[in-house]
């Protein structure tokens, strides 16, 4: 979705702050949602559960900026707070241009200006796979230098994910703010009609990304632990930069995402609206190689997902409300979480007073079991469900309910 942050985060500096959280940590709530090796750029690292339950770690590089707020916002899955359609309508609409100012896919970009990036990405993939940290950061722009500890933690957290593996260049795009950058951050590529986006556009909304020309390369390379893709930005400045870099997975329990968006359209023509919108939602993050961009297939599961999210799942950053047992819940976050072969469901709420850790814990399982009471169809797809009542402090009471031994989905 859970965007991506190897951009420096804070709205007015630059794009390695917003990049980085944006795609670092999101993406199935225990898999750290964007690494950010830059969903930093890189996308997601996968993170082990403690006993408490799933880890909400954020992955990569610095922590997520204002790209990343500005990305959740527009698909907030990393987050599990749910898609949001975000501007789709825009492409709905007769007689758009095709616009190429600002953005230019691959084949638009100039040969030697291609080859620059192309180079500078696999290059960076060379160093990366090899765990150097330190000669990435002699090549990031000043920001990231200064804020590169989130991009060294997605380096090492995915050596066995680079173990063995072969990269290949999938695409990749050239930004250009122009002289003065539109603080809405939107760029435009390849061709939008009627339809909206053509077969190879995208679309990338950046908020605040300072002026200057961008390099977005993405790489899909298959290792130790499956398929990865790894996305590299990069700022010309006297030479290509690095400013973001995010490694995200392509595959969850052995499935990748068109296997969940098929079996999420299954699920909603069953009307099991519940595991249709979780599907979606591991669809769209297993397929999207950060969080702030967009695609034809991307908008077409946003779109497919809106019209059925659960109205116990927080959207646009606000709580949702789930009424059981005469008891009224602030849900704060669903989130699917991918362990092992395990297919979990972490939900967060709010609780009054968590200094009663055996109260919290219980009212948590409480809540777990009245949810699965009024939707059974958990069932079918989750082994457990992880309970999480947050205390104002930060308390974390956990409660687990399992739905059935462990097994893929």
């Amino acid at each position: 979705m859970k965007a991506n942050e190897s951009i420096e985060r804070s709205p007015s500096v630059d794009f390695t702050t917003y990049v980085c959280r944006t795609l670092g940590q999101t993406i199935l709530a225990g898999i750290t949602e964007d690494c950010c090796l830059g969903f930093w750029l890189l996308g997601i690292i996968a993170t082990g559960a403690t006993q408490e339950g799933p880890s909400n770690a954020s992955g990569w590089g610095a922590k997520a900026s204002d790209f990343e707020s500005s990305a959740l916002l527009r698909f907030h899955f990393m987050q599990s707070t749910g898609f949001k359609l975000y501007a789709a309508a825009l492409f709905l609409t007769t007689g758009l241009p095709a616009w190429s100012q600002g953005c230019q896919i691959r084949d638009e970009i100039n040969p030697q200006t291609r080859a620059g990036m192309e180079a500078a990405a696999q290059q960076t993939y060379q160093q990366a796979s090899q765990g150097d940290a330190n000669g990435l950061r002699g090549k990031a722009i000043p920001s990231l230098q200064s804020n590169f500890n989130g991009i060294a933690g997605a380096i090492n957290d995915n050596k066995a994910a680079f173990a063995g593996a072969t990269p290949q260049i999938r695409t990749s795009f050239l930004l250009d703010t122009g002289p003065t950058a539109n603080q809405e951050g939107s760029f435009y590529c390849g061709v939008f009609g009627a339809n909206g986006l053509g077969a190879n556009g995208a679309e990338f909304n950046i908020p605040g990304l300072p002026a200057g020309k961008y390099a977005v390369v993405i790489q899909d390379f298959v290792g130790g632990k499956g398929p990865y893709a790894m996305t590299t930005i990069f700022q010309e400045m006297q030479g290509w930069k690095l400013a973001g870099l995010y490694i995200r997975p392509e595959s969850a329990l052995g499935h990748d995402g068109l296997w969940y968006l098929q079996k999420a359209r299954e699920y909603k023509s069953k009307g099991q609206n519940h595991n249709a919108w979780f599907y979606y939602l591991t669809s769209w993050d297993l397929l999207a190689p950060v969080t702030f961009m967009d695609t034809t297939l991307l908008s077409r599961i946003t779109r497919e997902s809106t019209a059925i999210q659960p109205k116990e799942v927080p959207s646009a950053g606000s709580a949702a409300t789930f009424v059981a047992n005469g008891k009224t819940y602030s849900i704060t976050d669903m989130s699917v979480y991918p362990n092992g072969n395990n297919f979990d469901l972490s939900i967060k709420f709010s609780v009054a007073n968590a200094a009663d850790f055996n109260a919290a814990q219980a009212e948590a399982r409480n809540l777990a079991n009245a949810m699965v009471a009024q939707y059974p169809e958990l069932k079918e797809v989750f082994n457990n469900i992880w309970a999480h009542g947050i205390g104002a402090n930060g308390t974390d009471a956990v409660g687990l309910v399992p739905l059935k031994p462990s097994a893929r989905p």
